[in-house]
This record gives structure tokens, sequence and C-alpha cells, in this order.
């Protein structure tokens, strides 16, 4: 008896609606598929990170022997070459295994109407 009172009590809740369904105008994407810009800018931003680590590291363990002032700005330097470096090779192979893929950028659909 308490459990037909609990369902006269539910039956009006939105936990026992239907699911609703997906509007016409979303689209799905599909799962595991990436856009080509971002693969091309996660694997710019990864391999700029390590160029710049790999830059900081060769900084330091090559110092000049001038002063502490020119040692830091060499390690400034070598940052900035080591990440430029990165963020062109990590674009370049984010953009082939994008191709690679078979992921094409959706084109835009234009619809063509008549003006005048």
């Amino acid at each position: 008896m308490q459990q037909e009172a609990d369902k006269g009590l539910n039956a009006g809740s939105p936990e026992h609606a239907m699911p609703m369904e997906p509007r016409p105008d979303q689209q799905e994407r599909p799962v595991g598929r990436m856009d080509p810009s971002e693969s091309v800018t996660l694997f710019a931003i990864m391999f700029g990170v390590i160029g710049a680590l790999v830059g900081l590291v060769a900084g330091m363990a090559f110092p000049s022997n001038s002063q502490a002032g020119v040692a830091i700005l060499n390690c400034l330097i070598a940052m900035l070459a080591g990440g430029s470096a990165g963020i062109v090779a990590g674009g370049t192979v984010g953009a082939t295994v994008a191709v690679f893929r078979g992921v094409r950028v959706p084109k835009e659909r234009r619809q063509e109407g008549r003006s005048g």
C-alpha cells in the first residue's frame, strides 16, 4: 500500500520523466575524434614546453664565464629558442597526425539565396 502511495507522489517528478531527446539542431561529435586545429595546438604546446625545458637545461649546463646577468640572459635566450623550435615541430607533427588519421575540417555549408 505504501508503494502505491509513493508511485502517486512520484508520478509527476522529473526523475521519472522520459529522457529528453537531443534537439535536431545539435550535432553529435564522434567520440575520440579531434579537430585538426586542436591536434596542432596540443602538439605545439607540448613540444614548446619540452623545448623550453631543454633550452633551460642547455643554458644551465653550458654557462658562460662572464657575469651572472649574462648567464641568466643566455638561459632566457636558450628557453625562447627551444620553445620556438618545439612549437614549430609540434605544429608540424600535429598536422601530420591529423592528416594521417583522416580527420578533415568540416566544410561550411552556405545557403544560397537569391538577392535582389
